[in-house]
């Protein structure tokens, strides 16, 4: 079974691959705003970088419900589930009486719709094209718990943490990075229109997959491309070594002569407060003996 955070986010892309992720707002934040105040607030937050972006923000006390993804700060887990991001059950989330309910990308519209129709505010906030997205979602989250000035330090430190990145990286060499978000029958990766492809740019490397899109990438492009880094994260259930084993010995990946290095997809694919941090810490394990 593979990493539930990044493997269904896969399986969700490759399922519905016509649809658009257009929904940038449900309802304007303002209405939110102007219809009650932020203490009468009660938030279902439909996704983990959601949840973590309003325990940042000091308004965890707004929240709710949170989905199974909703892992981080650990004091999230106190609370109810609705579900996946994929699968939420409505009766659960109804039952714990929101008034806002917020989610990233990935959410069923059909789902979403449901609860508009129940009489509850929806914020819907799809964000995953690029890294600057990151510091819309925080600010649109801000807005909504009256926190703007929180997040414009928030942003300021994570802008400081990235030009800092940015500015260690970008004048040695780059070398060329695969990051490999699954293998096998599907093989899924940072392409060039996501917030990771562009990360790994940030990073001081070059995305062999910049040209591709949708999160997809072919198994022909990348064994022609034989990147020197490939970047893997393990696999739901086993350690780092374990999927390590499974990639290498698996064709046509065990023809790749790249160095494999593991890395932590659980933050750097969350787009939120940690972002800034992933990116660094990104960029440092690209480039770990290159210093």
């Amino acid at each position: 079974m593979h990493n539930r955070t990044v493997k269904q986010y896969l399986l969700f892309i490759a399922s519905f691959l016509l649809l658009t992720f257009s929904r940038i707002g449900a309802q304007p934040i303002l209405e939110i705003g102007n219809q009650e105040s932020v203490n009468e607030l009660r938030i279902a937050s439909l996704s983990p970088n959601v949840t973590e972006t309003l325990y940042a923000l000091d308004a965890g006390s707004f929240l709710v419900g949170r989905s199974d993804y909703c892992n981080h700060p650990e004091q999230a887990l106190d609370l109810p589930s609705v579900g996946t991001l994929y699968n939420p059950s409505l009766e659960t989330l109804l039952s714990l009486e929101p008034t806002v309910v917020i989610s990233s990308a990935f959410v069923p519209d059909d789902f979403l719709a449901s609860v508009e129709r129940a009489g509850i505010e929806v914020l819907q906030l799809d964000t995953q094209q690029t890294f600057q997205g990151t510091y819309e979602l925080i600010r649109g989250i801000a807005e909504v718990v009256d926190k703007q000035s929180e997040a414009e330090l928030m942003i300021l430190s994570m802008q400081n943490t990235v030009r800092d990145v940015v500015s260690t990286y970008q004048n040695k060499a780059k070398p060329s990075v695969y990051m490999v978000i699954d293998f096998g029958g599907f093989d899924g990766t940072a392409t060039g229109d996501t917030f990771l492809g562009e990360m790994i740019e940030l990073a001081g490397a070059t995305n062999v997959a910049k040209s591709a899109k949708n999160w997809t990438y072919s198994k022909e492009l990348l064994m022609a491309s034989d990147p020197e880094i490939l970047l893997l994260n393990p696999r739901w259930g086993e350690s780092g070594e374990e999927t390590i084993q499974e990639f290498t010995t698996t064709k046509p990946y065990s023809d790749l002569s790249g160095e494999i290095i593991i890395f932590d997809a659980d933050s750097t694919s969350r787009q939120g407060p940690r972002s800034a941090e992933a990116l660094k810490a990104l960029a440092e394990l690209i480039h770990q003996e290159k210093k």
